[in-house]
C-alpha cells in the first residue's frame, strides 16, 4: 500500500500536468494498464489516455482546477473540485466535478470522472433545446470508438 502523502503528490502532479497542457507528462502519471471512465465510455492503456487528452485538449484552451474536498482511503483518492476552463472557441466553462482515482506505485490505474454534461451545453452552442442524454452524446463526440460502459448487467 502507498502512503497518503505519495498519493496526494501523484494527484497534484497529474493536475499540474493537465493545467499545463503537457500530454506526455499526463501520460506518465498513468500505468500502462490503466482505465479511464467518463461520459459512459471506458478508455484503456496509454493509447486510451492519449485519445482522452486529444479529446480534452481539442476542446479546452486552458483549464484550472480548484480542489474542494480530497480524501484518501488506501490506494484510492476521492476528490470534489471546481473546473474553470476556456474552451477552444473562447467560451468559459465553470463546473463542479468529482473523481475517483486508484493508484499503484504512484501511477493512476483507474480514473473515473463525474460531471454534469449539461454544463457543456453553452460551449456546444445548444441552449434550451437539448438536455440530458443528448447533451452527453454531443459532449463525448470524439470518444465514440471506445468501449461503452454498461451499468447493471
Amino acid at each position: 500500500m502507498q502512503s497518503e502523502s505519495s498519493i496526494r503528490q501523484a494527484a497534484l502532479e497529474l493536475d499540474e500536468a493537465l493545467e499545463a497542457g503537457d500530454s506526455e507528462r499526463v501520460v506518465a502519471c498513468f500505468s500502462e494498464d490503466c482505465t479511464i471512465e467518463l461520459l459512459g465510455v471506458r478508455l484503456r492503456g496509454h493509447d486510451g489516455v492519449r485519445r482522452w487528452l486529444d479529446w480534452v485538449f481539442g476542446r479546452v484552451g486552458h483549464v484550472e482546477f480548484t480542489p474542494r474536498v480530497i480524501s484518501v482511503d488506501g490506494d484510492m483518492l476521492i476528490e470534489e473540485f471546481g473546473v474553470a476552463a476556456t474552451m477552444a472557441g473562447g467560451r468559459r466553462l465553470e463546473s463542479q466535478w468529482a473523481e475517483i482515482l486508484t493508484y499503484r506505485n504512484d501511477k493512476v490505474t483507474s480514473l473515473r470522472l463525474y460531471f454534469n454534461p449539461i454544463d457543456f451545453a453553452p460551449t456546444l452552442g445548444i441552449i434550451g433545446r437539448v438536455v440530458g442524454p443528448a447533451v452527453a452524446r454531443l459532449a463525448r463526440r470524439g470518444l465514440e470508438p471506445f468501449e461503452p460502459i454498461h451499468y447493471g448487467g
